[in-house]
């Protein structure tokens, strides 16, 4: 991206996103009085809209209690992670080997993709959860139709196929490496015709760009929050957003590269900083590996956070 665009993004984004934030102490009093209004169910198996009420509920609730802001997206994606379980049985750890983005859709609903990472993204394909204010609109996959039977020789790779990519070996205690899958993969995008490298050129700006020189300077001129507060913002959201313990968020490990902290998220601009969670306990937790938080760099709000397992996406 030339630095003229990034200039540009950056007024605007401060200018403009404070509009998009979202917070409602009477949400989760909505979400218990709601009565279903007779809408058409997309699909059968996506009668799970009262867990999400809840999840939501739940996850509000505290977050206010907490005294934390919650950009829309963080919500959005809090349903769209527990409707892309309850439909395809894709877990956080899976997640980890998928790309994340959300984008706000023309009628006001957030639509969060999980998307396969670098070579992964035809195999794996893509989920796309269409989020309208508490319930899932549509969820969706682009192998919906396709035969994922066959184990590792399948075209398209769903549950069992990540089950047996993250599978711990009884006799040796250890996760096999990813590239030990690559001969799989490689000849399954061969024979689609899927070139990963000219896939990964197609978006050159990407959904996170890190500033650079002068734009960190003029970044920091906006800056309403320390470094430290930053963080401490960080440690309660992770702690909200993932359910973590009260020991687990006592034994949280910090991360900030000075060099990538300020970025743009989608065209937002904010403040990046890494949470560790598990590295100093001895006990393994579903909740362990690294959490990468954006927080706005204007109004302290939390406009995602993004998690990597340490047993699903750090295998190699």
């Amino acid at each position: 991206m030339k630095d003229e665009q990034i200039r540009t993004q950056i007024h605007q984004a401060v200018d403009a996103h404070a509009e998009h934030l979202r917070t409602d102490p009477f949400l989760a009093q909505r979400i218990m009085n709601q009565e279903r209004t007779g809408e058409t169910v997309v699909k059968k198996r996506l009668s799970v809209g009262l867990v999400l009420a809840i999840v939501l509920m739940l996850l509000m609730a505290t977050a206010l209690a907490a005294g934390i802001i919650f950009a829309k997206r963080v919500p959005a994606t809090e349903i769209a992670d527990q409707a892309l379980l309850q439909t395809y049985g894709i877990t956080a750890r899976m997640q980890s080997l998928f790309i994340r983005t959300t984008a706000e859709g023309e009628d006001g609903t957030t639509i969060v993709t999980y998307e396969g990472r670098e070579h992964l993204a035809y195999v794996l394909g893509k989920y796309t959860v269409i989020v309208d204010g508490q319930t899932v609109k549509n969820i969706s996959w682009s192998h919906d139709r396709e035969d994922t039977s066959g184990g590792l020789e399948a075209s398209a790779w769903g549950k069992d196929q990540l089950d047996e990519i993250l599978r711990i070996d009884p006799e040796t205690g250890k996760q096999a490496q990813l590239y030990t899958f690559n001969p799989y993969i490689e000849r399954i995008n061969r024979e689609h015709g899927f070139d990963y490298e000219a896939y990964l050129e197609e978006d050159e700006d990407g959904y996170v760009v890190v500033l650079e020189g002068e734009d960190v300077q003029k970044a920091k001129e906006r800056q309403a929050f320390s470094a430290h507060e930053f963080v401490q913002i960080a440690k309660e959201a992770v702690g909200v957003r993932y359910h973590l313990t009260s020991q687990q968020i006592s034994l949280m490990s910090i991360d900030v590269d000075e060099n990538s902290a300020y970025v743009l998220l989608d065209g937002t601009l904010c403040y990046r900083c890494w949470i560790i969670v598990g590295e100093l306990s001895t006990e393994e937790t579903e909740q362990d590996g690294a959490y990468t938080v954006y927080l706005n760099l204007e109004t302290g709000a939390v406009e995602d956070i993004q998690f990597l397992s340490e047993r699903g996406g750090g295998n190699g």
